[in-house]
């Protein structure tokens, strides 16, 4: 994968990786799952397993198991407020010179996440 990225003179990236090769394959012999407690067993992760994380919590978030549908809201707020505070302290940390795409994909899902919290939409809600 970095190969045909490199071809195409785009960066490489952790997904395509060596390292994510080899974690795919173990998500495949041990399931999703116990890859999963296994990352969760260690204090620290590596930048593929962060990646292979988010991936995850996209896909569940994205579905919206059911399970999840169970969750308390206050839990979930909490999740959501954990993600944004990594996301966070990497920006800042690394402050990425990205690309227009990358940009406008990112800039495009943070104002639809705004939601509820900008003030036309919190008219909105507190006239329910």
């Amino acid at each position: 994968m970095n190969k045909v990225l490199n071809i195409l003179g785009l960066p490489s990236t952790v997904v395509g990786s060596k390292e994510w090769n080899e974690l795919e394959n173990r998500e495949f012999t041990i399931g999703p799952d116990a890859l999963l407690d296994e990352i969760l067993e260690k204090r620290q992760w590596t930048n593929v397993e962060i990646a292979w994380v988010l991936k995850r919590m996209i896909y569940f978030y994205g579905k919206k198991d059911s399970l999840l549908l169970k969750a308390p809201p206050e839990r979930i707020f909490l999740n959501l407020v954990d993600i944004l505070r990594a996301f966070y302290l990497l920006v800042d940390l690394i402050n990425p010179d990205l690309d227009d795409n990358m940009r406008s994909y990112i800039c495009s899902k943070l104002a639809d996440a705004t939601w509820g919290i900008n003030s036309r939409t919190r008219e909105y809600l507190q006239k329910f």
